[in-house]
């Protein structure tokens, strides 16, 4: 058995620039350590995404510019990148694997090649089982309680930061007295798989999403004043990503009313994704810069929207199809669609503004047409 630790660098934070793995035996003895280059087609912006974006100096890559534009692109090493993750002998390690995962998924879908699908196990995830960590915690850290010395690996230099997750790995066998395949059936949060479609899925946390859905299958699924709450909530939970693509930036996005109203799961998912661009999701007509069309009912919004229009407002119209195509949303996902994942701390506050609401001997329904927001 021969254990693969790879590690992606993006030119932008979501355009690969290098590829960089350690190959070893079943003991951790490298066998194959090798870098490889690539020209992102894309700039070279590695510092914050956020309002400082420009201030921040961001990471440095392990290499000058012109070495990767020079490179060949991603279509020249994906049958050997491919060949290394699916050999039958291999067993794919990873570290916080779902970001790697999407940065190999996209640079397949960006030039229309099959995604790779295969069954990984992530180091951090292994060490957040054994030592209690609900929180992820970063590969230095980690490191660093275990007493791996990596001051001699270069940051952000792919090869060199697979070779720091294997010596993790290595030091957190050694310190649990353990084989690796004895360490994964210790901590199975550490068990995951990439799908054919490009999901990144770790199994336990897929299981407890199901469950959750299953309970919260009585739930309504209007955007009733308890939803609406925890969509406010969960929406005020997340930033811009540098994983996604920011194309929505500074854009200000509202879906049709009636869709709204009877899809809460969906609208969640898509204005999640909205803010996740750099955008942000609004319930004003008249604030909107982009008016995603999802149905054919009447929508109390659509005539604010028009006036500001006729006023000399720039606001794009624009298909759920279309939309979900610019945010990377695919049917499958949106129709399966789950409730949104708040905070640690909302779950306490929800069930607070739940019996509060309940000690009303009048509420106004959110099927009131008053309640749909110019």
């Amino acid at each position: 058995m021969k254990y693969l630790f790879y590690d992606i660098e993006c030119s932008d934070g979501f355009h690969m620039c290098s590829f960089g793995y350690v190959l070893t035996d079943a003991d951790f003895n490298i066998l194959i350590k090798e870098d490889i280059l690539m020209n992102p087609e894309a700039i070279f912006h590695t510092g914050a995404w956020g309002k400082n974006r420009e201030k921040d100096p961001g990471i440095e890559l392990g290499y000058p510019k012109h070495e990767f534009k020079k490179s060949p692109k991603f279509p020249a090493h994906y049958r050997k990148i491919k060949s290394l993750i699916l050999d039958e002998d291999t067993t794919v390690i990873g570290f916080s694997h779902n970001n790697d995962a999407l940065f190999l998924t996209k640079a397949c879908n960006r030039y229309s090649l099959p995604v790779i699908s295969y069954k990984f196990y992530d180091a951090q995830e292994m060490y957040g089982e054994t030592h209690g960590k609900v929180n992820q915690v970063s590969l230095n850290a980690i490191a660093d309680d275990l007493g791996v010395d990596i001051t001699g690996l270069v940051m952000h230099r792919s090869d060199d930061d697979a070779e720091a997750s294997m010596l993790a790995t290595k030091a957190l066998c050694e310190k649990e007295g353990m084989t690796l395949s004895e360490l994964i059936e210790k901590a199975p949060r550490c068990k995951g798989e990439v799908t054919a479609e490009g999901r990144c899925v770790y199994y336990v946390k897929e299981a407890k999403k199901l469950e959750r859905r299953m309970r919260g299958s009585m739930r309504s699924e209007h955007m009733n004043d308890t939803n609406l709450r925890e969509f406010w909530r969960y929406l005020r939970g997340l930033t811009p990503s540098p994983e996604h693509e920011q194309n929505m930036t500074g854009k200000r996005v509202t879906l049709d009313s009636y869709y709204e109203f009877h899809h809460y799961k969906q609208v969640a998912l898509i204005a999640g994704e909205v803010v996740k661009h750099g955008g942000s999701y609004v319930r004003m007509g008249t604030a909107a810069d982009v008016y995603v069309v999802a149905s054919d009912h009447r929508c109390a919004r659509l005539p604010h929207i028009k006036r500001a229009m006729e006023g000399g407002k720039q606001v794009e119209i624009i298909s759920l199809g279309d939309f979900m195509k610019k945010l990377g949303i695919t049917e499958e996902r949106l129709t399966n669609a789950d409730y949104p994942v708040l905070p640690e701390d909302a779950a306490g506050a929800l069930k607070i503004v739940r019996k509060r609401s309940g000690r009303r001997k009048k509420r106004r329904s959110a099927t009131n047409a008053n309640a749909v927001q110019a």
